[in-house]
């Protein structure tokens, strides 16, 4: 348990290395070092996001095609929440409005104030964080673009987002823990049982 409270006081800059580390692996997405005996995972911070339109009721949530989860569990797609990478040099609020509009296709208004939950660390063996956020969205805080770009790689081409009315929010299977704690606090947040 020791040895994994040491890792908080790590940066979580990809590019620091410290004298002490050893990588194992590297690529240009992640990091596997060696940290006083232990094997740390290194990627970029991550925001994940749940929007809540108002007026209509709905979250928005992804109908994604993840290639590890695949390798488990054969299926092709899982029910996510909207999250992507934050990258280097970029605050979590521009990384959520990216992903936003990436994924989903909403932009929001220029002024809207976006608020964060406290930050969570991936798992015990990752330096990296979630960033989560539940979006509250009135009519007038975003407009939505007709389709979605995404980043350009398969997943995102086979993937897409859906609306999901709030009686049937019960009823969504979710596919990973991030999702399955973000799907709590909304519906504590609309007061769901």
């Amino acid at each position: 348990m020791d040895k994994f409270s040491k890792v908080a006081k790590r940066s979580n800059d990809l590019s620091i290395k410290d004298d002490k580390d050893k990588i194992l692996y590297s690529n240009d997405h992640m990091k596997i070092i060696d940290y006083n005996g232990w094997s740390i995972i290194k990627e970029c911070d991550y925001v994940v996001c749940i929007p809540y339109l108002i007026e209509s009721n709905q979250i928005v949530l992804r109908h994604e095609y993840i290639e590890t989860f695949k390798y488990v569990d054969a299926q092709d797609f899982h029910i996510t929440v909207l999250s992507g990478g934050i990258d280097q040099g970029e605050t979590p609020e521009r990384a959520l409005l990216r992903e936003l509009e990436e994924e989903a296709g909403i932009v929001l208004r220029p002024d809207f104030k976006i608020e964060f939950m406290k930050p969570l660390f991936v798992s015990k063996g990752h330096a990296s964080k979630y960033h989560p956020c539940l979006l509250n969205l009135t009519e007038r805080d975003y407009h939505e673009v007709m389709s979605p770009q995404g980043d350009g790689s398969k997943a995102e081409k086979l993937s897409k987002s859906i609306k999901v009315e709030q009686k049937y929010i019960n009823s969504i299977n979710s596919s990973d823990l991030i999702t399955e704690y973000m799907l709590d606090k909304i519906k504590d947040f609309i007061n769901i049982k």
